[in-house]
């Protein structure tokens, strides 16, 4: 029988082009060295760490893998499932929905190789997996162009303890 896990989180990126006006979403490519989904288009994924919560990985992990600051973020209701068959085990990820600052440096780490700046329409086009499909679209419509986004939203100045 296959395991239920709940250790990982995803997080999808957002800034604010004032540029072009229009909220731009965060895509990396994973390292062709990466042993688990070689060079595929992503949000942020990450492993929950000893007794870090899932809002704390998921802070770290932006931080870790992009050099980015939080500077909002909300829990996305949606839940990701997905199945490892290397693990046997079944994993539930909850979504992480946050907004940076467009002008700020992205400092990626070497678990990705590079990364774009996509509207939402081409950020679904890009990434190959349905749950970050998905997440991207939730983040979207219920947070980022819904007015009761404030019921998602976790407070700002607890989001300082973590950096």
């Amino acid at each position: 029988m296959a395991n239920f896990v709940a250790n990982t989180i995803q997080v999808h990126i957002a800034a604010w082009d004032s540029r072009n006006m229009e909220y731009k979403f965060l895509a990396l490519k994973r390292s062709k060295n990466n042993p688990i989904y070689p060079e595929i288009w992503q949000a942020i994924t990450g492993t929950i760490e000893g007794k870090e919560t899932a809002i704390e990985c998921a802070i770290r992990e932006v931080k870790e893998e992009t050099g980015l600051q939080v500077k909002e973020i909300w829990t996305v209701p949606f839940v990701a499932i997905f199945f490892d068959p290397y693990q046997d085990a079944v994993n539930a990820s909850p979504v992480f929905g946050v907004v940076v600052d467009f002008s700020e440096t992205i400092k990626i780490s070497p678990e990705h190789e590079t990364f774009q700046w996509l509207t939402l329409e081409k950020f679904i086009e890009l990434v190959p997996l349905p749950s970050h499909k998905i997440g991207a679209k939730y983040f979207w419509e219920h947070i980022l162009q819904h007015k009761e986004k404030e019921m998602f939203k976790y407070i700002n100045k607890e989001i300082k303890k973590f950096e």
